[in-house]
């Protein structure tokens, strides 16, 4: 929207200006005291800024140009521009028989207000001297004075935001490292290899598997150990700038130079929990599925934490999840199936094995026609294509018409909890076609008109559009109802209802049959699994039952479950043979 002038600021500010002038003021004075002692109002001789009449220019009017506008009537038609007030004041001081003094000009008008104030602020002074005394008064003006340049605030504000956290005494950080010197002092030749960390992150009060990020911040990666001098180099360091456990993991993590985390700063994190974690020993007979693991864990880490949408983790960010938590939890609990959010590996089992049913090819990418077979074709066509159109994806696999592995971690989680903030913003971002915020009454017929479409193929008894916005309308309970917003959505506790409506028929028909007191009962129930741990646990034991009863067809035993006949157990007995006599005879 473009700026427009406001003329009237720009006049008023010239007024106050020329109505500051010493000239001005003593000239209005000298009018004030004629006019109230009724005397004619003698005009200084005309100068630079005075008009041909001998009256002062004022500044509302040009130099030159007439004092009067064109367009009004002779001076002499025109009644007093006095108010009844004025008028009364004026016959007290005596009677003006001279028409010209008859009349107060609007510089005399100004000038009797500004008079009025400066009475109004005498009395307010003479009130102060007899409260605080003249000669507090008199301090007070010299003090006013003194300062009327240069106004200082004489309150004093503590400090209220710390970005890295609030700073701690240098005792305690020196504290740390004389611990740390004893536990080096103990080791051979005061090196320390990696294995040898444990005891090291104990005494700085560091969970253990953020050994990683202090050897390889000590220069371990390139010497293959590190001594007490690179440690307290290192320590000095982080802890000089960064004083919490948030802004000091992102220091140790990122790159120089940066204060954000990205997925590439993760992967050796990641991979060493891998490596030495108790609960994850079996992957080391299957190296081929620490990558995939390691992505998974990553790309769940992202879709929680991140909440920007950024592709980098800061430090507030990290500071209000509960990834740091959830890390140090490692070292307590030996099964990671135990930890839900980012390490379990039966979710990831889940998610490997969901992507690897629809990767046919098994390059790590899948297209639209692999996305659409997704759970029988349960999203529609048209939300389809909106999560490849670039609204939820991003990168060169985007640019292909391609979601790579990482992504359709993200999609996963967002169709099966629909609960989940990622997941609400994943959705609303694909219904907001034209990118305006708001999800408009035309965008959501756009996606409905194909689930009526798949209801009259199957026969069900369709809903016409207006009904289903009705109903939408009272789930969602919008401020404006007019359109739906992201906190609208965010605030309404049947979200998953209003995204399965418009492009996941299956879940609509569900929700359809469903008690409709089941909603209210769950949520009385307390705190709960989310929606996704309970598909996430529901699936893995489908995935377990059928891999189980694939290996049970290969591996089954005949002789435990029946008593065969002699004739058989000839056969049973040496194949072969009977292979090979038959091939003889042919």
């Amino acid at each position: 929207m473009s700026l427009k002038p406001v003329l009237k600021l720009k006049v008023d500010e010239l007024f106050l200006r020329w109505l500051s002038e010493p000239d001005t003021q003593q000239l209005l004075k000298e009018n004030l005291r004629q006019i109230i002692k009724g005397e004619p109002i003698k005009h200084p001789p005309s100068s630079g800024n005075s008009s041909k009449s001998g009256r002062p220019t004022s500044p509302r009017i040009r130099p030159g140009s007439p004092s009067t506008p064109p367009c009004s009537p002779p001076p002499g038609k025109l009644q007093s521009p006095r108010s009844p007030r004025k008028a009364v004041a004026g016959n007290k001081f005596g009677n003006r028989n001279n028409s010209s003094n008859s009349k107060i000009t609007k510089e005399s008008k100004d000038t009797f207000l500004l008079e009025k104030q400066r009475e109004i602020q005498e009395r307010k002074r003479e009130r102060e001297q007899q409260l605080l005394g003249a000669g507090d008064v008199k301090n007070k003006d010299n003090e006013q004075n003194k300062n009327s340049n240069q106004r200082t605030l004489n309150i004093n504000l503590p400090r209220f935001y710390f970005p890295n956290g609030h700073p701690i005494g240098n005792d305690e950080n020196e504290q740390i490292l004389r611990k740390v010197s004893e536990v080096f002092k103990k080791s051979e030749g005061g090196k320390a290899a990696k294995t040898q960390m444990e005891n090291i992150m104990k005494t700085c009060g560091l969970p253990y598997y953020w050994r990683h990020l202090i050897y390889s911040a000590s220069g371990g990666d390139k010497l293959g150990y590190i001594t007490f001098s690179s440690f307290s180099t290192m320590w000095k360091r982080v802890c000089q700038q960064c004083h919490d456990e948030a802004a000091r993991f992102v220091k140790l993590i990122a790159k120089p130079k940066t204060n954000y985390i990205v997925a590439e700063d993760l992967v050796p994190l990641i991979q060493d929990i891998v490596d030495h974690h108790v609960g994850l020993q079996f992957l080391q007979d299957a190296p081929e599925f620490h990558s995939r693991y390691v992505h998974t864990v990553i790309a769940r880490i992202f879709y929680c934490v991140n909440r920007s949408w950024t592709g980098r983790i800061t430090v507030p960010e990290l500071r209000k999840s509960n990834f740091l938590q959830t890390l140090a939890m490692l070292e307590e609990e030996e099964d990671v199936n135990q930890i839900l959010d980012y390490f379990s590996y039966e979710h990831f089992y889940v998610i490997y094995c969901k992507f690897w049913e629809l990767d046919t090819d098994h390059d790590l990418f899948i297209s639209k026609e692999d996305l659409a077979r997704h759970n029988d074709h349960a999203i529609s066509s048209r939300m389809i294509d909106r999560i490849f159109s670039g609204a939820v994806t991003r990168g060169r696999a985007q640019k292909e018409g391609k979601m790579s592995y990482t992504e359709f971690v993200w999609f996963l989680i967002s169709e099966e909890d629909k609960k989940h903030p990622t997941s609400i913003e994943y959705w609303f971002r694909c219904m907001d076609i034209d990118g305006d915020g708001v999800i408009s009454y035309y965008e959501m017929e756009y996606f409905y008109a194909e689930q009526l479409q798949k209801m009259e193929a199957l026969g069900i008894e369709t809903l016409p559009f207006e009904d289903c916005l009705c109903q939408m309308l009272d789930l969602v309970k919008p401020r404006d109802p007019k359109r739906i917003t992201l906190s609208d959505l965010k605030c309404c506790k049947l979200t998953p209802i209003f995204f399965d409506t418009f492009f996941n028929l299956d879940k609509f028909l569900e929700h359809e049959q469903r008690d409709p007191f089941a909603n209210s009962r769950d949520q009385d129930d307390g705190v709960e699994p989310s929606d996704w741990e309970k598909y996430a646990a529901e699936e893995y034991e489908i995935l377990v039952a059928e891999e189980g009863a694939n290996d049970n067809q290969e591996d089954i035993n005949y002789e435990d479950d029946f008593e065969p006949d002699e004739d058989e157990l000839i056969a049973l007995e040496d194949p072969p043979k009977k292979k090979g006599g038959a091939a003889s005879k042919e």
